[in-house]
């Protein structure tokens, strides 16, 4: 570590590093004045004046009028201010950057340099995020503790400016540095940069300690790996859907390949010794199995991307262990984090504390979202919802801030949407055109708390006025079948739409939308809603969404009644859907079409060269 020392040489006496005193910058030094080395002009001028050979300046050393002092007397006092000014001189030439907030030339993101090996990036629109300053193999680099990024760390002007990521910083607010942070050896941040990089190989308990040191990425990993730490024993093998899958693709791959009857185990000319004889004569058989077994491992992995598995809740000792790190880290994205769990689990009161936490550093949303909160006080626990609401409800702030309820369920959601509401685990759902559901969560006061990813932390007010509503609708719908679960591989959604079931047909619609072939796809989805699946019906409207050459509404009216009930769930979807803007965007998209043909007609014809070959 460099050390810088005060001086306390008196006039007269060496002051060079070395034990001479500075040369004059005069040729003709007065009588005492030891040839030496030259140094500094500053230094030469301080010699002097503590000799005696010059006048002192009257507004010399810290703006003092000095005619009432003798020289002598606070030659010290200048000697002690310069000490300080070479101890900032020493910290830059160590290359590291001066502390305080450094501005990025053009405004935005600043640089909060706390100490020589720390300090926090603050932005407009991003809470802030701690760093620590690491060198690393000659090179200085700034580790971000909240992504886990690592960017080189440029210092320059003497510790005033820094590059980093291409942008140029400069201090524009100097401070006081606190002295650096010993670490233990071993721990995350004694070697910040590798252990984030080798985050995955972490055990539990070191992702733990490591977030407990203040390290927002090993934090956020902890929901994830508490999951796994907890999963029953083979939960982590593949579904009934996912052997399915992988035995289509294997068996479709060996009849393709030829694949020799002596190395299937169930062929009664099974035999291993020659199996391996011809597997060694036909190296491109060993490479063919290899290729089925990745596209069958890729195929398997899709069904889980097609039906992902809801996440498990975790326990409440994992939550309040989270609970705890958010409390004694404070970094605002993991705090959120834990209010979601809190708040999927039923926590509200946690939740909301999370959030205060995440309020604290230094993220704005999260303020609002808590403010409304906490004027619940203790009245925020749920209460099981017994029928659907009725009348208006208002809340401060969201995409989503009014709700009103009216006749059959039915919801006005704002921007000319509507929605169905029903009871549901003592919840309000609301299913809405994305496939899922707003949900609500009634608390003892009336109020209604949000609790999906739409809506949650807000908090749903009863409006005065006047209301009354007429029972929920309740419509007749069939649940998404799995009647076909070897459809991914060639040839097999055909056969089972063919049979009539319908997991086959919706995958031929879903095959057909990726390709943008709109019309098939709506054939296709037509089938499935027509036997009251809603996933067909409301994939109809979304190919209208894509296409203005397919129009879902009469399709829907036609089935709604055909089935003269007008329970069919096609009769729901049709009541639901914001037909106005949805007419209103193909028309948009056949006025684009349009001029787009206009300029093609109207552009002149490329000329021909003229040069000869």
């Amino acid at each position: 570590m460099a050390i810088c020392w005060g001086w306390t040489h008196l006039p007269g006496t060496s002051v060079t590093g070395d034990g001479r005193a500075p040369r004059s910058f005069v040729a003709n030094d007065p009588p005492g004045a030891e040839a030496a080395t030259a140094g500094p002009a500053f230094w030469r001028i301080l010699l002097r004046i503590g000799m005696g050979w010059l006048s002192w300046p009257a507004s010399f050393c810290c703006g003092l009028d000095m005619s009432a002092y003798a020289p002598r007397n606070l030659l010290p006092r200048c000697i002690a201010l310069l000490s300080l000014l070479l101890c900032a001189q020493q910290a830059a030439a160590s290359g590291l950057p001066r502390c305080g907030v450094f501005e990025a030339e053009g405004g935005g993101n600043q640089l909060r340099v706390d100490g020589p090996d720390r300090g926090v990036e603050k932005g407009s629109y991003i809470s802030d995020r701690p760093f620590v300053v690491q060198r690393s193999e000659g090179t200085l680099n700034l580790v971000d503790l909240t992504f886990g990024l690592v960017s080189e760390l440029e210092v320059q002007r003497d510790g005033r400016a820094l590059h980093r990521d291409g942008k140029r910083y400069r201090l524009i607010q100097p401070a006081a540095c606190l002295p650096p942070v010993e670490h233990t050896p071993g721990s995350c941040l004694a070697d910040a940069r590798q252990c984030l990089y080798n985050h995955h190989e972490l055990s539990l308990p070191a992702l733990e300690s490591g977030c407990a040191e203040g390290v927002p990425q090993l934090c956020q990993r902890l929901p994830d790996r508490y999951r796994k730490a907890d999963q029953a024993p083979g939960s982590d093998t593949p579904t009934e859907a996912q052997i399915a899958v992988i035995q289509a693709t294997m068996e479709k791959a060996m009849a393709e390949m030829d694949f020799p009857r002596q190395c299937r185990d169930d062929d009664p000319a099974a035999d291993t010794e020659a199996c391996m004889a011809i597997l060694e004569d036909r190296p491109e058989l060993v490479e063919a199995v290899d290729t089925a077994i990745r596209t069958a491992s890729t195929a398997a992995s899709m069904v889980e991307v097609f039906s992902p598995a809801v996440k498990p809740t975790l326990s409440d000792t994992r939550l309040q262990r989270l609970q705890g790190l958010c409390t004694k880290v404070g970094e605002s994205g993991f705090c959120e984090d834990v209010a979601k769990l809190q708040w999927t689990a039923g926590n509200f009161q946690q939740g909301r504390a999370a959030l205060q936490v995440a309020c604290d550093g230094g993220d704005e949303r999260s303020c609002r979202q808590a403010s409304a909160l906490l004027q619940l006080g203790e009245a925020l626990v749920q209460h099981p919802a017994a029928a659907v609401p009725c009348g208006h409800y208002a809340a401060s702030g969201g995409l989503m801030d009014e709700l009103t309820f009216g006749d059959g369920g039915m919801v006005e959601v704002g921007f000319g949407s509507r929605v169905r509401a029903r009871v549901q685990d003592g919840q309000i759902r609301m299913r809405h055109e994305r496939g899922a559901d707003y949900v609500l969560q009634p608390l003892a006061n009336g109020d209604l708390l949000g609790l999906d990813d739409s809506t949650r932390f807000q908090r749903f007010q009863r409006q005065p006025g006047n209301a009354q509503c007429s029972a929920p609708l309740v419509f007749d719908e069939t649940p998404f079948p799995q009647d076909c679960p070897r459809a991914p591989i060639d040839g097999e959604a055909e056969a089972c739409c063919a049979a009539g079931r319908m997991q086959g047909c919706h995958v031929l619609g879903s095959r057909a939308a990726l390709n943008g072939k709109w019309v098939e796809a709506s054939q296709h989805y037509q089938k499935v809603c027509q036997a009251g699946i809603r996933e067909g019906c409301e994939n109809l409207v979304s190919v209208m969404e894509n296409s203005s050459r397919v129009d879902a509404r009469p399709m829907l009216e036609a089935i709604c009644e055909a089935d003269g009930s007008g329970r069919h769930v096609a009769c729901d979807v049709l009541a639901t859907r914001n037909w106005g803007l949805l007419e209103f965007g193909q028309a948009l998209e056949r006025a684009v079409q349009e001029q787009s043909a206009d300029e093609d007609r109207t552009r002149p014809a490329p000329r021909t060269p003229n040069h000869k070959q």
